[in-house]
């Protein structure tokens, strides 16, 4: 199976309880080794974005574990959601009125099981921008801690948000 091929897959599948080798692309995965890797950390962030462009709830939440904590703002209670079901609820809630968004991602950088990965996302909201032409860009890194099945344990974001269909500059995104 070619990395592309491995992605695709991944992507439809949304990661759901798959091993950290299975996560990596075939021609890097390590039989011998649960250490997760940037390629596995990229193709989570892959099916992660993918998720959040088809608003589609149900792929989002299978790439979470069970008992998954997400701060969507650290330190405030009412952004944190625990467990599926509340990711869920939330994930439903925050994609509603968004449309036409792109998504891409950063070369994680990563330590045991956890990583750090930068997203550049614009996106339609006009709730987020009611005047002007209800573009917005967020500039997001996502601290992420894995459990051994492949699946995030943990999600911390730290975002900004600017108003308007900003690119990424140039060099953004490399470890």
């Amino acid at each position: 199976m070619t990395p592309r091929t491995h992605r695709r897959t991944l992507l439809r599948a949304g990661a759901a309880a798959l091993p950290l080798a299975a996560l990596a692309p075939a021609a890097q995965a390590d039989e011998r080794s649960d250490r997760l890797t940037a390629a596995q950390v990229s193709s989570w962030t892959d099916a992660y974005l993918e998720s959040w462009r088809t608003k589609n709830d149900k792929a989002a939440v299978r790439l979470f574990t069970p008992d998954a904590v997400y701060e969507a703002v650290p330190g405030v209670e009412a952004q944190t959601f625990r467990g599926r079901d509340a990711i869920g609820r939330y994930w439903r809630d925050i994609t509603a009125g968004q449309s036409d968004m792109t998504g891409r991602h950063g070369t994680p950088v990563v330590t045991g099981n956890r990583a750090a990965v930068e997203l550049w996302v614009t996106l339609r909201a006009p709730a987020l921008n009611p005047d002007g032409e209800h573009w917005v860009t967020f500039l997001e890194t996502n601290f992420l801690t894995f459990a051994p099945d492949g699946r995030c344990r943990r999600n911390t974001e730290y975002w900004n948000l600017q108003m308007g269909r900003l690119a990424p500059p140039q060099g953004w995104g490399t470890a």
